[in-house]
């Protein structure tokens, strides 16, 4: 057997999934925002620095030219201009001027290289200004103005400025400006984004569960209101008009069921009447085949008598009469017997009974009986053949009516014959036993095939039976919880079946 599947988890509401969704694509668009302004910030105090950069390099090289001017003093006014700078809180990174052979000839910060890098070249040999950004893109960055010092227009010398790059002035830094406008925006976009979802979706879905609830609860007819999208909508009129439905055919239904309960009363009337009307029936035919078959023999009886009280005189004739009057009271005895066998609940002794056994005793009772003498009978029973549930003394009489049966069926036979067989077999409620009854005979009849089970019929001579031993054995196999049947043999003969349910 497969085993039993573990219940699937549970999701999450939709509000729950909607606000996840929001709120991942708010901080992704946020984060993206938080980096382009800083970039923007960041290009701004470039611009800012580059700016004072050029103001001081524009500053310096005016008064070194005029320093310039004055021939030997040049280096001296050179080292006068910049030393004017020497402490003061201007925040350089590089501040000398060198001559074309690569030689400092004042500094205030740095020095000058021992190879001319581009700007230098740019300004020393092209009386150019040369603009730079410097150092590694993750660590200290500086604006880099190279100018060239000429005073009449041929450049004697090349004045160099850099200033650091700062982050942009914001409170708490980088990490600060991050969290503060993420977290502020992220706040902003949040109330925003609750409000309009839970107008817009969150509230119309949760009318719409709480309709479909009304409605599998029963409450057919129940009309959703709500003011949402149009796809919602949709549903909400998908889902009203199926509630509509569902009130119509609830009433219909209703309507259908009072009319299938008034028919049922009025059949269940009718059936009453016609098991009244049954009753009635049965009880004339029980009557009158009770009057049939006890007036014949108790008219003889009176008869005998009438002529014993004559006084007729002869002992041996007087005998003979009483011994034809004994015989038939005793058909009398024998018929009544029968009717209470036919009409009586039985012990209620129910037990497991051996089929096999109950077979042969069935057997060892009617064995004597001169009607079954020269009758070949073999019992054939299936091996592990289950017990039945049945009264043991009436699973006896049933045999021993269907044997006698039997033997009666066989008169006038050369070689006469009778099986026994006992097999298991799959009922429609589970497993059987089946019994069957079969001899060489002639069969029934087609009457007696239809009325075989009727009470009081039989198509013996009078007087040779009464007709309720197999209406008896009707009776009690179906008292088990079994069921009986008669046919007749392709080969000739008659089969009396019967099966009972197989003992647990």
């Amino acid at each position: 057997m497969a085993a039993p599947s573990s219940p699937a988890p549970r999701r999450a509401g939709l509000w729950s999934e909607v606000a996840l969704a929001l709120a991942l694509i708010t901080l992704a668009t946020l984060v993206l925002n938080a980096g382009v302004f800083w970039l923007l910030l960041k290009q701004t105090e470039e611009e800012r620095r580059t700016d004072l950069a050029l103001s001081l390099s524009a500053a310096l090289t005016a008064q070194l030219e005029v320093e310039a001017g004055r021939g030997t003093e040049r280096d001296a006014g050179y080292r006068r201009v910049l030393s004017a700078y020497q402490g003061t809180a201007l925040d350089v990174h590089e501040l000398y001027v060198t001559d074309a052979g690569m030689k400092t000839i004042a500094a205030v910060a740095g020095e000058a290289p021992t190879v001319a890098d581009t700007g230098l070249r740019a300004a020393l040999y092209g009386s150019q200004q040369f603009i730079d950004i410097t150092g590694p893109l993750v660590g200290a960055r500086f604006v880099q103005v190279t100018s060239p010092v000429a005073p009449r227009g041929r450049p004697v010398a090349a004045l160099r400025v850099s200033v650091p790059l700062k982050a942009p002035a914001v409170p708490g830094g980088v990490v600060g400006f991050a969290l503060f406008y993420v977290g502020g925006s992220f706040g902003l976009v949040s109330l925003f984004g609750y409000t309009l979802f839970r107008r817009s979706l969150v509230q119309p879905v949760q009318s719409l569960v709480q309709g479909t609830a009304r409605i599998a609860g029963g409450d057919f007819g129940h009309q959703v209101r709500l003011d949402a999208a149009r796809e919602l909508e949709g549903l909400r009129d998908a889902l009203n008009a199926m509630s509509t439905s569902l009130a119509d055919y609830q009433a219909r239904t209703g309507e259908q069921l009072s009319r299938l309960e008034r028919a049922n009363r009025d059949l269940r009337t009718a059936q009453e009447a016609l098991i009244r009307s049954e009753k009635l029936a049965s009880v004339g035919r029980l009557a009158a085949g009770l009057a049939h078959e006890v007036g014949n023999p108790l008219a003889a009886v009176l008869g005998y008598v009438d002529l014993m009280t004559q006084g007729l005189g002869d002992p041996a004739l007087e005998q003979d009469l009483a011994r034809r009057a004994r015989s038939e009271l005793e058909r009398i005895h024998r018929i009544i017997r029968d009717l209470l066998d036919f009409a009586r609940q039985g012990s209620g002794q129910v037990e497991d009974v051996a089929v096999g056994p109950a077979l042969e005793e069935a057997w060892a009772t009617v064995a004597p009986m001169p009607a079954l003498k020269g009758v070949q009978v073999s019992v054939e029973v299936e091996a592990e053949l289950p017990a039945v549930r049945i009264e043991r003394d009436k699973l006896h009489q049933v045999l021993v009516n269907l044997l006698l049966n039997a033997a009666d069926a066989l008169v006038g036979q050369a070689r006469p014959r009778v099986w026994l067989r006992a097999r298991r077999q799959q009922g429609a409620a589970g497993p059987d036993v089946e019994v069957a009854c079969l001899d060489n005979g002639t069969g029934f009849d087609p009457v007696a095939l239809d009325r075989a089970f009727e009470p009081f019929f039989t198509t013996k001579e009078v007087g040779a039976g009464t007709g309720l031993g197999l209406a008896t054995c009707l009776q009690v196999v179906e008292a088990a919880g079994g069921r009986i049947e008669v046919q007749n043999l392709p080969e000739g003969g008659a089969c009396v079946r019967l099966c009972l349910p197989a003992a647990p």
